[in-house]
């Protein structure tokens, strides 16, 4: 009897229960005004509802609650079987925000939804949750673009200096975005490696990706300084260009020491366009003695203008400096550059210090290379060297210009023509050669070392003492076209020892290019030679120098050259045009001067 009475009582109560639960089911209805009440116990319990709309709509209404109790329950809903719920979770607990937080979205990063991940990473950062750098770190690598970028940009909004590391991994990744998103958080983080990876940066395709890595080497301040010194020396040109306006911005612009001397390369190396900065040269060449050590550093670098730039300081410093450069050369350039240094004693011109130092500055460039066949055609003057010349592969670089200045001098005359005979055996006249062949290596030669500029100018110079009949004359009439003021001295010097030999220098090319230099030290050397046209014509212009002369004709039929000489100056004299008789004729000393002198004012026609 009392069995069946309890039966029936677990009846009922069970009825009950199934009844009470039927009659209270959840609806979305209930979850909006639970949410309107802020019954947050009862949306707690509405995560575990059979029905897929009420767990979402739960979901939400805690999220917009901002519930903070409600975390650890959200964050069980990663395990739901419907994808929108999860997602939503993560959107809930992003909404909730609080450190408490901080776990689940961390947890939320391994999601397999790339919408959560990124609402997660963003949201990280939002907390400046320096306990997630790990997870974030690790979402760099992400398969999702879109969730690496909110990683990278979270780690700078957290900035703890040991997200530096996996930042700095991405400065070379496809995306420009993402180096970019990188770039400016390495800036907030810091440490070394946040230092060492800016300065990649710098070298960015992207304008806006090396600009932004300026501006964040800028935020780090005087700790980057040591760093941004070393990149002025880097291969990298945007990198130094970089360097250059970090020192700039941060007012660390050098000013003494190697430091300086770097900065003006790199400065001369970005900033010119092309050619040598002469400002720069003239500067590293006031510090003379010290610097010495550092530009021989900088003429074996593999930036060319780092090379040029410090071996023409160490050319304008001249005489002093040949010993040291020539050690350096002995020890350090390479088997092949060594090799050829050490025939410089049969160059034209050799012995002379000039060579010595030039040749010492060429073999320490590390990119020194003979193309051998070249030079076995520019070695063999009977060969046609004009061929190799003006092959748009042939390079006039230093190593050739030894063999350059050695065309100059080239008479070698073509083969002897062999007729050709028809089928009756009758010669054939073949079509007349236009050119001897030395005439055309000479010619071509001359146009070659004139493009070599200033990297022919030392041994161009040494060549114009050569015992050569045709090397010197050549190598005077290319310095002379290029106004080189460093062959002063020693055309002055060459030009007095042919007129103490008795030669006539009229026509010299020495005469020429002294003239063409026209600098003051020359002139009384001048004026003991008998003038030519292009003598006569300037004479005219330093009397009268608001005049154009334009022409000069001799008028000489005796061709004795102790004679005076007369010239028609033609001139334009505002818009008149004119003429003028001159007359040379040597005076008590021996100078050839006007005779009569040139009037104060030219006269009226």
């Amino acid at each position: 009897m009392m069995n069946k009475r309890l039966f029936s009582f677990i009846y009922l109560i069970t009825f009950a229960v199934l009844l009470g639960l039927t009659g209270c089911s959840r609806t979305v209805d209930d979850i909006s005004k639970w949410k309107a009440g802020g019954n947050v116990e009862k949306l707690i319990k509405a995560l575990q509802d059979p029905k897929y709309e009420v767990r979402l709509a739960a979901t939400e209404a805690l999220g917009d609650l901002k519930a903070e109790q409600a975390i650890d329950d959200l964050a069980a809903l990663y395990n739901d079987s419907e994808d929108e719920i999860v997602m939503a979770a993560v959107e809930a607990l992003a909404e909730i925000g609080t450190p408490a937080a901080v776990t689940p979205l961390s947890a939320a990063l391994k999601l397999d939804f790339s919408e959560s991940r990124t609402i997660a990473a963003e949201k990280l950062g939002a907390l400046k949750a320096a306990g997630a750098v790990p997870q974030l770190v690790d979402a760099l690598d992400d398969s999702e673009a879109a969730v690496q970028l909110a990683a990278a940009k979270s780690l700078g909004q957290i900035g703890d200096p040991s997200a530096s590391a996996g930042l700095a991994g991405k400065i070379d990744d496809p995306s420009a975005d993402l180096r970019l998103a990188s770039v400016e958080s390495l800036g907030r983080c810091g440490g070394d490696s946040a230092i060492a990876a800016l300065i990649r940066a710098l070298g960015d395709s992207e304008t806006h990706v090396s600009n932004a890595a300026i501006a964040s080497l800028e935020t780090l301040g005087d700790s980057t300084k040591p760093s941004v010194l070393n990149a002025l020396k880097s291969e990298n040109s945007k990198i130094r260009s970089g360097a250059i306006a970090v020192l700039r911005r941060l007012k660390a612009v050098p000013t003494t020491g190697n430091d300086l001397i770097w900065y003006q390369l790199a400065r001369a190396s970005v900033d010119s366009k092309q050619g040598i900065d002469k400002g720069v040269v003239a500067n590293l060449v006031k510090m003379g003695d010290a610097a010495v050590d550092t530009l021989l550093q900088a003429a074996a670098h593999p930036v060319e203008a780092f090379r040029e730039h410090a071996a023409f300081a160490l050319e304008r410093m001249g005489r002093s400096v040949v010993e040291r450069v020539v050690a350096e050369a002995e020890a350090k350039a390479g088997t092949d550059a060594k090799k050829w240094m050490a025939g410089r004693g049969s160059w034209p011109g050799a012995p002379s210090w000039r060579i010595d130092l030039w040749a010492s500055l060429s073999a320490l460039d590390p990119t020194f290379s003979l193309d051998h066949a070249v030079v076995s055609s520019l070695e063999m003057q009977a060969r046609p060297a004009f061929n190799v010349i003006i092959n748009p592969k042939f390079e006039v670089s230093r190593e050739y210009i030894p063999l350059l200045i050695a065309l100059l001098g080239d008479t070698t005359m073509p083969p002897p023509e062999q007729p050709d005979f028809d089928d009756d055996g009758i010669p054939v006249i073949k079509e007349k050669r236009d050119m001897f062949r030395g005439e055309a290596n000479r010619t071509i030669s001359e146009e070659k070392l004139s493009e070599a500029g200033y990297k022919a100018t030392l041994p161009l110079i040494a060549a114009i003492e050569d015992d050569d009949e045709l090397i010197p004359g050549n190598a005077a009439h290319i310095l002379g076209s290029q106004g080189e003021k460093r062959a002063l001295h020693p055309l002055m010097k060459v030009v007095n020892k042919k007129l103490e030999a008795g030669e006539i220098l009229t026509d010299s090319p020495f005469y020429v290019a002294l003239q063409k230099l026209d600098e003051p030290a020359a002139e009384p050397l001048l004026m003991k030679i008998r003038p030519n046209p292009d003598r006569a014509l300037r004479v005219f212009s330093r009397q009268y120098d608001t005049i154009r002369p334009v022409s000069a004709e001799t008028e000489d039929e005796s061709g004795d050259v102790s004679q005076p000489v007369r010239f028609r100056i033609g001139y334009i004299n505002g818009s008149r045009i004119g003429e003028m008789i001159v007359t040379f004729m040597p005076d008590r000393d021996q100078n050839w001067v006007p005779n009569p002198p040139l009037p104060e004012q030219i006269p009226p026609m």
